[in-house]
């Protein structure tokens, strides 16, 4: 998979746009969220999981979560929640709204004059990118033929007040503020986990590709989100340090994690009789 035609053109030019990296965290739906149960109390703003895995209606496609708009009592048996992001359900008098569970940032700020954060955010694809000082390193491939460990270092401040960013601005159901508080809710239903088996995903583009929210005026004659990058995905393995000041994990290919081989399969002779034999 190569990068659009439109990117690589302008990468070639003597005075080429600057690339722009944003970065998402998605969280695994059974891992860490609650799964949603039958006659309990529910109290606003509270978010779970249905007890199968669901899936949005988009391509890939993106886990669900469902976070409670009207408090109340769950009814007696499951409902069917909704593939859509902003989409509702009524279970018994409960209100659930269907959100991604996704955390997006990016290590800067667009060129507006605008004096909150909240306003500064990066937009892309539609998406909010929130203003998070990170540091992401290791993405080089080697040689050897070894896959990269990225290592993820996040700010442990609160860079905004948002509590959720709209449906419409990427419909995030994550703690507001620091990384930490995120670890703690996570590790209320998995304990120990510290956002292990989280999905991180690299997004790069071109600058002059950028929503036009993101630029003075809010035009852009060039904005086009599909100008960027092939997506890098890789799983958080482990967390190597949490203090105040900073929060760092380590990442992996979802082929470099402990005890998994690809092809899962092994090939044998009985079932593929061309192994081992020399052909002319």
């Amino acid at each position: 998979m190569t990068a659009p035609t439109n990117t690589v053109s302008e990468l070639q030019k003597i005075d080429p746009s600057s690339i722009i990296e944003l970065y998402e965290i998605h969280l695994n739906q059974h891992l860490h969220f609650a799964q949603w149960t039958p006659s309990t109390a529910i109290t606003l703003g509270t978010t779970i999981s249905s007890t199968t895995l669901q899936f949005d209606n988009s391509f890939p496609p993106q886990g669900m979560v469902f976070e409670c708009t009207t408090a109340g009592t769950t009814g007696s048996s499951e409902p069917t929640f909704p593939t859509t992001a902003g989409n509702t359900v009524t279970d018994n008098n409960v209100v659930w709204t269907a959100k991604r569970p996704i955390k997006r940032f990016h290590s800067g700020i667009n060129k507006t004059s605008a004096t909150a954060i909240y306003d500064l955010a990066i937009h892309f694809d539609g998406k909010v990118y929130e203003p998070f000082p990170i540091m992401v390193e290791g993405f080089a491939m080697s040689a050897k033929g070894s896959l990269p460990r990225p290592t993820l270092t996040i700010s442990n401040v609160n860079p905004s007040v948002q509590n959720t960013w709209t449906v419409a601005q990427g419909g995030s159901a994550l703690p507001s503020g620091i990384i930490s508080a995120m670890m703690l809710e996570v590790n209320k239903i998995t304990v120990g986990n510290d956002l292990i088996g989280s999905t991180l995903v690299r997004i790069r583009t071109l600058a002059k590709f950028l929503d036009a929210e993101n630029f003075q005026g809010g035009t852009n004659s060039t904005a086009d989100p599909t100008q960027k990058f092939p997506d890098e995905i890789y799983l958080v393995a482990r967390k190597t340090l949490e203090n105040q000041e900073i929060c760092q994990f380590e990442c992996a290919s979802q082929f470099d994690m402990a005890g998994i081989k690809a092809p899962k399969r092994q090939v044998l002779p009985n079932e593929f009789p061309g192994v081992g034999e020399f052909l002319n």
